[in-house]
């Protein structure tokens, strides 16, 4: 009898639920509410929020592999808002036949310690400040046979998420009033000088060697290769400066860091 490790270990996927969210018209906003909402939902699945339009209009929607627990709790933080499941015939996500799809994948190119923006909840007592105005006009004027669908997917990250970057949230120190003097030659050359020297005198050589013979397509060859590296080093460098000399103000990361996140 041979023992199938599969059969003990093998996971099958649970199935997903989808629920369409209708928010009450008017009704307080706060952060701390929304907030508190994401901390109960930041489980050990991942889940999505959506946005679905065509013509009629545009809905609100939750995706994620739990049970009736989702369901819960957006019923005890929003218990105006009307919830119900989705039939997986009217996915918005589920091609149909004779349609077609294209998509995208949008990314953050910041450092993960830093919000995108910070906001709190005088911004949205304000009318017309709500941020999802912003996406919900751009999804609006589809035309006959057209869907839009945008998926932010969040996967909660485990609590000590923000260790690497607690030192980033505290101001710098004070530079000392005297630098330490230090007795080391100011004229020893570098390690990584030395083996810049050492490659141009081996290329100089043998591009004259080559020159010497005729073989003018080598020569070619090499001038174009350090030209490529010179060019490429000078980027790098340029880029490594800039990402050393970038300072970011502790109180925004202490404002990212000290939440629960999502990736």
């Amino acid at each position: 009898m041979r023992l199938n490790p599969r059969r003990f270990f093998h996971r099958e996927p649970t199935p997903s639920v989808l629920l369409s969210v209708k928010p009450p018209r008017t009704g307080e906003r706060t952060l701390l509410a929304i907030e508190n909402l994401l901390q109960v939902l930041a489980g050990t699945e991942p889940f999505a929020l959506e946005l679905s339009a065509n013509r009629a209009g545009v809905q609100l929607m939750v995706r994620s592999h739990a049970d009736d627990s989702v369901r819960r709790q957006l019923s005890a933080h929003y218990p105006q808002a009307r919830i119900a499941e989705l039939e997986p015939e009217r996915d918005p996500v589920r091609l149909r036949e004779g349609e077609a799809a294209w998509a995208m994948t949008l990314r953050a190119s910041g450092p993960e310690y830093l919000p995108l923006r910070l906001f709190n909840d005088r911004d949205l007592l304000d009318p017309g400040s709500d941020p999802l105005l912003a996406p919900i006009g751009a999804l609006t004027g589809l035309g006959e046979g057209e869907r839009i669908v945008t998926r932010l997917r969040l996967h909660p990250l485990p609590p000590d998420w923000s260790r690497p970057y607690q030192a980033l949230s505290q101001p710098p120190a004070p530079a000392p009033a005297h630098k330490p003097q230090t007795y080391q030659s100011k004229n020893a050359p570098e390690p990584l000088a030395l083996t810049v020297l050492a490659l141009a005198g081996f290329g100089a050589f043998q591009g004259y060697t080559w020159m010497e013979s005729g073989e003018v397509w080598n020569l070619v060859a090499l001038c174009s290769g350090v030209a490529a590296a010179l060019l490429g080093g000078t980027w790098a460098r340029r880029r490594w400066k800039r990402s050393r000399s970038r300072v970011h103000d502790p109180q925004l990361i202490k404002e990212k860091i000290n939440r629960a996140a999502f990736e």
